[in-house]
């Protein structure tokens, strides 16, 4: 036989009560008048056959069956406010959309084209988080990820936006100064600067037939952005992600001074299962494909 149980309304008003020994401030914490709360601890009351609050001249306080009360069904609240964090708070039909990416693709490519964006998915309300960790797409209620790697992180769906192309550049000064760009020439009086662990200049100098063992030990630099500036900068030259230059070398404010080489490590679209399934994840998947399509 199923076992009887009070309103839930009135259990809930009485875990706000008790928590605040005050019928005035569980009334505003749940948006409704004193005169609500007293009637739902009434209810309460008459169900269980117990009082559960005394009201003394300093205020209210628990009685006993209150105070066994308050502790049993606590954690059952605790319990069921975890279990309902796991899901989306934002409304089923939001038309924010959460892209988490990393801050050169967010900087150098994407914060570039928000007008295009704007004008071409005006129905979309964008966020843009930008972290260099990992992002937990499901608690962080993300819909989309742009990810620097090799395509493979567990419980994702993930393809390749862009080639893995690195290319080698310098600042027009630079570029200039070394006989119009040569590169045994630029290297040879031109800092390297490196930003994989692996060194990507041993890859480039094998695939250009250039011998850099004579070159100075490379600056390291592991963010992206960074190695950028130093490179405009006239600091040295870097091998970077084409994405991440494409436009500098359009305009003119950086100089490509050899062949690119193929690498590993792109810039991925990553989403939950299913995630593809929903109209907004598909604009805006179809949007940076489309995008990053230009110019290759």
């Amino acid at each position: 036989m199923a076992r009887s149980l009070p309103p839930l309304n009135a259990l809930r008003t009485f875990e706000v009560a008790a928590r605040h020994l005050n019928f005035s401030r569980a009334a505003e914490e749940l948006g409704v008048t004193p005169g609500a709360i007293s009637k739902q601890v009434l209810a309460l009351e008459d169900f269980i056959g117990a009082r559960l609050f005394e009201r003394l001249p300093d205020g209210l306080t628990l009685t006993l069956e209150g105070r066994e009360l308050t502790e049993s069904i606590t954690p059952a609240f605790e319990i069921l406010g975890g279990a309902f964090n796991r899901f989306s708070r934002r409304p089923p039909r939001s038309n924010v959309f959460r892209l988490s990416t990393v801050a050169s693709f967010a900087a150098q490519f994407f914060v570039p084209r928000l007008n295009a964006f704007a004008k071409q998915l005006p129905h979309i309300e964008l966020e843009i988080l930008t972290s260099d960790r990992v992002a937990d797409l499901a608690r962080e209620e993300i819909d989309l990820s742009v990810r620097f790697g090799a395509g493979e992180w567990e419980g994702l769906v993930s393809s390749e936006l862009v080639k893995g192309l690195l290319v080698p550049v310098c600042a027009p000064a630079l570029f200039e100064r070394a006989a119009g760009g040569n590169s045994a020439a630029l290297l040879s009086r031109t800092r390297l600067i490196q930003t994989y662990p692996s060194n990507e200049w041993h890859s480039w100098a094998e695939a250009s037939g250039i011998d850099l063992s004579q070159v100075s030990r490379p600056l390291v630099m592991e963010h992206f952005l960074v190695a950028l500036q130093a490179v405009l900068s006239g600091q040295g030259v870097a091998l970077l992600p084409e994405i991440v230059v494409r436009d500098q070398l359009a305009n003119g404010s950086l100089k490509s001074f050899s062949t690119s080489i193929e690498w590993h490590h792109s810039f991925h679209l990553a989403h939950l299962p299913n995630a593809e399934r929903q109209p907004m994840v598909r604009d805006v998947m179809n949007w940076l494909r489309a995008e990053t399509a230009k110019g290759c």
